[in-house]
Parts: structure tokens; sequence; C-alpha cells
């Protein structure tokens, strides 16, 4: 693997809001509004689920962001939350990333690549790692399933049905020693009612330098949140910075 190459990959974050005369309110994408003269600031959160069931299995703020990820699955994802606002009398605003993911790796992820490269690899498509690797995940995922109280015979018993459980992602993310280097982490996402409908999307790992931001709104500035500046740790404030602040981050 050559060591002087690295990659790059654009991200998306989202933001509907409805205003009521002096109003702001969050939709969906916001976790805070902050008003400042005549401009609106957004502190984004982790983009939206289609089942607003799944807003329980959203990450956890602190840790890390869901974003849109893919040419086509993000576009398709602006076009729909678009349409949303324009049905619901709100206002849309997205924000583009860059994120430099270090050394792409030459093929299918394995276990083994993972602790040979180190942090040089820091970006892990879960769908396009070794079969192996979706395996060991997959037994993972049974076993926390039988932790609460599930029955992973019929709940995870299938790869693709890890697509279902976002947040066991995250917890593989940050329990699986083999995956403390990896910043960006693409897991399938199946959110729409139809359950064989999956999606990609990006878990972007709290402390991630993200670059190149592009605001998609004229009327408002969309802005992460201060904790993303910092890694997760159990001595971090979990408390949200003030909104000039959060502007700089």
């Amino acid at each position: 693997m050559p060591h002087n190459a690295t990659s790059r990959v654009q991200l998306t974050l989202l933001s509907l809001i409805r205003v009521h005369g002096q109003q702001v309110q969050p939709m969906v994408g916001t976790s805070r509004v902050c008003e400042q003269g005549d401009d609106v600031h957004l502190v984004a959160g982790s983009i939206p689920f289609h089942d607003r069931a799944m807003d329980a299995k959203a990450p956890t703020p602190g840790k890390g962001l869901l974003a849109l990820f893919g040419i086509r699955d993000a576009l398709d994802e602006l076009q729909h939350w678009r349409t949303v606002a324009r049905n619901s009398q709100a206002q849309f605003a997205y924000l583009q990333l860059q994120v430099e993911v270090g050394t792409p790796a030459p093929g299918a992820v394995t276990r083994q690549m993972l602790r040979e490269c180190g942090a040089q690899l820091r970006f892990l498509n879960v769908r396009r790692s070794a079969a192996e690797f979706q395996k060991e995940a997959l037994a993972r995922f049974a076993g926390w399933v039988a932790e609460e109280g599930g029955d992973p015979g019929r709940d995870m018993a299938h790869v693709r049905q890890m697509a279902l459980r976002p947040d066991l992602f995250e917890r593989l993310l940050y329990e699986d020693a083999d995956l403390q280097h990896i910043d960006v982490m693409v897991l399938p996402l199946a959110d729409w009612p139809d359950p064989a409908r999956v999606r990609q999307v990006a878990y972007v790992r709290a402390g991630t330098p993200l670059m190149a931001q592009v605001q998609g709104s004229d009327r408002m500035q969309v802005h992460l949140p201060g904790w993303m500046a910092q890694r997760h740790g159990p001595d971090q404030d979990m408390a949200y910075l003030p909104c000039c602040e959060d502007r700089a981050a």
C-alpha cells in the first residue's frame, strides 16, 4: 500500500426549520437554533431517519454524527427533504464537508489490514469490507441483541439486518479495538418502510477534522456542534457550546 497517497470523502448534513412569526422551530437535522439579528444559525444534528421510530437509534451526542454519503444517495436525500420542506412550508439548508481519511485500502478491508495499517487507514465502508469481517460484526450485533432480551436468531440472523441498527454500529466503532483509528464508517441503513430499501450513510466520529464547508442556503448557516471538535471521552463536557463558538467549530 502506498504511504504517500491520501483520500478525501464528501459528506453532507441537512436541516429543516419552520418559522412562525418571531419563533423558529427546529424540525429535523437541527439540534439548536441561534438567531443573531437577521441571521439564523443552525447547530446541526445527525441526518434524519425516514422511519421516525428509529430516532432512538441515532448517534449519541458527543460521540458522532450521521451524514449523507455517496453521490446518488446524497442527491436523492436532498431532493426528498427539499420536497418535505416545500410541502411543510419549512425552510431547508445543508452543509457540505470534506474529510481526509488517510491512505485508501487496496481492496476489501480485513481485520488484519485494520491492525497493520493503523492510523493510516481512517475510513471503513462496511459493505465493502471482507465477508469474514462482516460475519464477525454480525456475531457481535447478535450478542448485543441477546443482551437486550431480543431474539438474535430472528432479529440478527443475516448481515442485511444490521442495517436496522445504526446504534450498534456506533457501539462497534467505540468498543472494537481495531476500529479506534477509524474516523468515518460508512454503514448500511434501512430506515424506509420497505425494509429491502437500503442506503449508505456515514458515521463521523467526534474529533474528526472536517474541511471545506460549503453552505447550501443564503438565509441560514449550518454549523457543527461544539463537541464535534474533540474526541469523546469519559471526562468530556457534553454541553453544547454557545452559538458564537458553535459557528467557529
